[in-house]
């Protein structure tokens, strides 16, 4: 009998299953495992695929493929525009068809602050003519003229006086440059005119120098006005003279200054003054000697103006004058003979040597100078007006997309021929380091121990000796820069980063269990760090190398800035081609010359390079994420 209370648990009851509930099925099939319906994939493949996967990265790449096509294509399509040209075309801002109907690079300069000469000044309008600028070419509407006050020796300084400071008595001279010369036959009459006096006891005698020990002293000057000196009253009427008008301090002169707006001399011979010394023309002309004496201008008025100019159609206007040897300008002549047919001179050009009819390059001879002979050989030189444009090989004004530079070489052209050597250069330098550090740093992370302790101690030393002590032992080796000199000094210690990461990457893997097994099946060093560790580093370490070639452009950009790079003017031979000294950091560094004036000519290059590293660096994070073996096969 069961005791109820020790039956602690309680049963419940199972319900009943009906077994016509159940089915059985494919009882009577035979059942195989599938076939695979995809093809097995590849190591390479397989990365192709992750490659793809990230769009921006791709079109990073395909950027990044675009700037390495131009540089090559480019500079073979335009061999002679990145040659140096003219100084005429230099400096020419960027022209882009279409865009320059937005009113944007349209090769238009806006000038500013351009000195006028004032009798060019239209007295109904108020505008004058900028200096140097042709009036057809400035943009109607554009010019917006204003004064300033100056106080230099400038000959756009109008008006204005001279303020001749006597510091110490008898030794402040102010004394004409040059000799007037007057015949005392025509009454000459000497005219000063002086505006203020300033000091103690200040006084200024007025002599003529008319000989080196003989001078004529006229009269004294003690109050502001205008003065006249009738050089007959005290000269021989008989005599002719050349004479140098002094303004010398009195004797008793404590300190002070003579304010003189201008000197004249008249005669008898002409009704305007002989000599008329004012504003810029008195500057220049009166110099101060003996003493401690400060000769200075004051209160003068510049005219200036701001405007906007079509300099392209300046720079290709047909009027352009020069001296041609013959042998050019038979060879000129000898390539157009069609269009380079002589003409009758028109009548607004009687009297040049020859005219040539339109679409020539050289429009008119205008003289042939005096023949030059040199070791025994005639040399004949022309002065002839151009068609500068059809001179310079176009039909019509060009565009010039980037603009030019100093040298007149177009620019965009230029970019792209030192793209070509910048990338040649660090696509070397970094093939160079990324072969010495992996191999470098494969040995010191896969054998550790005293062997990496002393390889590291050795990469230390080099690391620490500062780039300024490397460059100056490589100019002591090689004496001047180059591409040798160049190529070494971004070596010998560019590999030293890739080193450290595979080294880093090599401590990471050696001792995980499919290398301990791959060792204990008795593999050999080499398999093992080639076939099964550097594959698994292989990602950070590509993207680290990668990283090199922009890296090596901002070096080499640095090294040409201190003007140790390759230069213009060198070049490095490769058999095939010769690639130049030019390089995107030959032009960074002449940019910096010119940011203020012409910003273009750095900010091409600079967004390059900027282009350059970004999409260098999105493909190397590409390139890392598609060559690392733990995201094989994954999406």
């Amino acid at each position: 009998m069961i005791n109820e209370k020790e039956n602690i648990y309680e049963t419940k009851s199972i319900p009943h299953v009906d077994p016509s509930m159940f089915e059985f099925v494919q009882v009577d099939e035979r059942i195989f495992d599938k076939k695979f319906e995809t093809k097995p994939i590849g190591y390479f493949k397989d990365a192709m695929i992750r490659f793809t996967k990230n769009k921006t990265n791709v079109t990073a790449s395909i950027i990044l493929a675009i700037l390495i096509l131009l540089s090559i294509i480019v500079p073979v399509i335009t061999p002679k525009n990145y040659k140096r040209m003219e100084d005429q075309v230099a400096f020419l801002p960027p022209r882009v068809p279409l865009i320059e109907k937005l009113g944007i690079l349209d090769g238009i300069v806006k000038y500013t602050d351009q000195p006028v000469r004032r009798e060019t000044i239209d007295p109904d309008t108020g505008i004058g003519l900028p200096e140097g600028k042709l009036p057809q070419f400035i943009i109607p509407g554009s010019v917006k003229m204003y004064t300033r006050p100056c106080h230099e020796k400038n000959e756009f300084c109008y008006d204005g006086v001279n303020i001749v400071r006597l510091r110490e008595p008898g030794t402040a001279t102010l004394q004409a440059k040059n000799a007037y010369s007057f015949v005392v036959a025509n009454n000459p009459i000497l005219e000063v005119k002086v505006t203020e006096i300033f000091g103690t006891n200040t006084k200024a005698v007025i002599r003529l120098a008319l000989a080196p020990n003989n001078a004529l002293d006229l009269g004294e000057i003690t109050e502001p006005g205008t003065y006249r000196f009738n050089i007959n009253d005290l000269l021989s009427p008989e005599e002719d003279f050349d004479a140098r008008v002094q303004v010398v301090a009195s004797s008793d002169i404590q300190d002070g200054s003579v304010t003189m707006e201008y000197i004249k001399l008249f005669d008898s011979s002409s009704e305007e003054p002989i000599v008329d010394e004012n504003g810029y023309y008195f500057s220049v002309n009166y110099v101060m000697y003996q003493g401690n004496g400060i000769f200075e201008r004051a209160n003068g008025i510049y005219y200036r103006a701001d405007f906007e100019y079509n300099i392209y159609a300046d720079r290709f206007f047909e009027r352009r004058e020069r001296a041609m040897s013959e042998d050019q300008y038979l060879s000129i002549i000898n390539a157009n003979p069609s269009a380079c047919v002589v003409v009758p001179n028109s009548e607004e050009y009687p009297d040049v040597l020859i005219t040539y009819k339109e679409g020539c390059p050289i429009k008119r001879v205008v003289k042939q100078n005096e023949p030059m002979v040199v070791d025994g050989k005639t040399y004949n030189t022309y002065d002839v007006v151009l068609d500068y444009m059809r001179y310079m090989g176009y039909e019509k004004i060009p565009y010039y997309l980037f603009g030019t530079d100093y040298e007149g070489k177009d620019y965009f052209a230029l970019l792209w021929y030192g793209l070509r050597t910048s990338l040649f250069v660090g696509v070397v330098v970094a093939f160079i380091n990324i072969s010495i550090g992996i191999v470098y740093g494969a040995i010191e992370g896969y054998y550790g121990g005293w062997v990496d302790l002393l390889m590291e101690r050795f990469t230390e030393i080099i690391g620490r000796i500062p780039f300024l002590v490397w460059l100056s032992f490589f100019l002591l080796l090689f004496k001047k820069p180059g591409p040798t000199m160049l190529i070494l000094l971004l070596t010998v210690t560019g590999w030293l980063g890739v080193a450290s990461v595979t080294r880093t990457q090599f401590y990471r893997y050696k001792g995980r269990e499919y290398v301990l097994a791959s060792r204990t099946l008795g593999a050999k060093d080499s398999r093992i760090i080639f076939r099964h560790i550097l594959p698994n580093g292989i990602g950070t370490i590509i993207t680290a190398s990668v990283l090199m070639v922009p890296a090596v452009i901002f070096s080499e950009s640095t090294v040409s800035y201190l003007g140790y790079g390759i230069g213009r003017g060198t070049s490095i031979n490769l058999g095939l081609f010769e690639l130049s000294g030019t390089s995107i950091g030959v032009l960074l560094a002449e940019g910096r010359t010119y940011i203020v004036d012409k910003p273009y000519l750095l900010v091409y290059p600079t967004i390059i390079i900027s282009i350059l590293m970004i999409t260098f660096n999105m493909f190397g994070n590409a390139l890392r994420d598609a060559f690392n073996p733990s995201l094989r096969g994954s999406e």
